[in-house]
């Protein structure tokens, strides 16, 4: 094979490379900027009225407001969480909700997104209530 032509796709390969980071790196820096409103906007207010009504149950949840995040903390056991976060991971970057709750010695841990294929723009009060209740489930028995 000619070196030549091994040189030219090399070049095209990389340019390409570069070109495909280049872009992520700017679907990364805009979905940030968008989390950062939906936190504010969207998810801390949720979360908030969720503790409230929990608390007003009889089911204590403590919300806790980190620099990424937003999460509810059972007051019963301190492992038993459900927090919301940015996976910058992903592409396009999604907001996933986990749990981590403690059931005897074993800890079970679930991760999925507020709603799939959905841009962060786009997401609602409702879409972060919904999966948040399913997640909740476990507790409220």
């Amino acid at each position: 094979m000619d070196v030549a032509l091994i040189r030219k796709r090399l070049k095209t390969e990389i340019d390409q490379a570069r070109r495909t980071a280049a872009e992520r790196r700017e679907r990364s820096k805009s979905a940030t900027r968008a989390y950062e409103t939906f936190l504010d906007e969207i998810a801390i207010p949720t979360f908030r009225q969720i503790a409230n009504v929990l608390r007003a149950e009889g089911i204590p949840f403590e919300l806790q407001t980190p620099s990424d995040g937003v999460r509810l903390v059972s007051d019963r056991n301190r492992d038993d969480v459900i927090s919301l976060e940015l996976d910058g991971t992903e592409d396009p970057p999604q907001v996933m909700v986990s749990s981590l709750r403690s059931w005897g010695s074993r800890v079970l841990r679930t991760e999925r997104a507020v709603k799939e294929r959905t841009s962060i723009e786009r997401l609602t009060e409702e879409d972060v209530l919904e999966r948040v209740l399913e997640d909740l489930r476990p507790w409220l028995a």
